[in-house]
């Protein structure tokens, strides 16, 4: 990467956490200084990820991780901004830039329009960067499409599609598709918005952002996809749910503008991401397989340091960074 050594504190060392400290461990220009998780105090963090013992012990909370000499923390915990918040007020007193794979900070001025003034507001007093990345959002439905589009003339309407084989994908995810529940049962999971995948909105939003459009409208829908006799999933009884396809819709002046078509099933055919510009000149661009999302959000956080680092204070999202890898 060049320049001096990056200090860098991980926050929340569950599954991604542990990959991302691997990820941390192995990339020159980067050190690993603090970790912090509750439920691990005390352990060594790289003796809990499997990579050996490197020194650093893990504390329980995010303050305590920031007391000591930290350029900026990877904050791998939650998917609501307010969660976020209290990180980054500590963050702040500290001067520690923060990026975070919460899915709601992507975009935080959609729903949460007054906690991304707030974050904004204690990002700018402390000197410090805040970013919500990741795969999706943070990419694959955003980051990518907008970046296709600069070879564009003039862009008239994106869609984006993206379908996920859940079977090959951690626990969490397919819990949080609702595979193997009845119907009733999912719908019951959509409407307490347990079930769903957050950002998807904020993705959408985003894309128009770039393409210089505030939509009149973001419109979210979810849907199950359930399995049938003639179409098995595997270890899923016909008539349960095996997943879910999810839609965000922006509109302006009662044109849709943007479509993101999301899927994430157990056995889902023809894995992909598929990226449409409608415009001059058209593209149609396909990930055949898709990106993966666990070892991509852990690309992009990482790769995202060296941006967030150099970046003007405050709150960002992933439109006001420079591409890295």
């Amino acid at each position: 990467m060049g320049g001096p050594t990056v200090r860098v504190a991980i926050v929340g060392l569950g599954a991604i956490g542990r990959e991302v400290l691997k990820a941390v461990q192995a990339r020159p220009g980067l050190s690993l200084v603090a970790v912090a998780d509750p439920a691990l105090v005390g352990q060594d963090a790289g003796e809990v990820t499997g990579v050996g013992a490197c020194g650093v012990k893990i504390v329980a909370s995010a303050e305590e991780a920031f007391a000591g000499d930290v350029d900026v923390a990877l904050v791998l915990t939650a998917s609501g901004v307010a969660d976020v918040l209290p990180i980054v007020e500590a963050a702040s007193l500290r001067g520690v830039d923060v990026i975070s794979t919460c899915e709601d900070l992507s975009y935080a001025d959609l729903a949460t329009p007054e906690l991304a003034r707030k974050l904004d507001a204690r990002a700018r007093a402390g000197g410090i960067t805040v970013l919500g990345t990741g795969i999706n959002p943070g990419f694959v439905m955003d980051r990518l499409p907008l970046t296709l589009a600069a070879a564009c003339v003039r862009v008239d309407a994106v869609r984006v599609e993206r379908v996920v084989d859940a079977a090959k994908r951690r626990g969490p995810l397919r819990a949080k598709v609702g595979a193997d529940l009845t119907v009733a049962e999912f719908a019951a999971g959509v409407a307490a918005r347990r079930l769903g995948h957050r950002g998807l909105p904020e993705s959408c939003a985003l894309v128009g952002l770039g393409l210089g459009f505030t939509f009149d409208d973001v419109r979210n829908s979810i849907e199950p996809v359930i399995t049938s006799a003639a179409n098995p999933r595997a270890g899923i009884e016909p008539g349960r749910v095996a997943g879910l396809r999810q839609s965000a819709v922006g509109l302006k002046g009662g044109r849709e503008i943007v479509r993101l078509d999301l899927e994430m099933s157990v056995a889902a055919p023809d894995p992909h991401d598929r990226i449409v510009i409608s415009g001059d000149p058209p593209l149609d661009v396909l990930v055949q397989g898709g990106t993966h999302g666990d070892r991509g959000t852990v690309g992009t956080t990482v790769s995202a340091i060296p941006a967030v680092v150099l970046a003007s204070p405050g709150l960002k999202t992933v439109l006001d960074l420079p591409l890295v890898g």
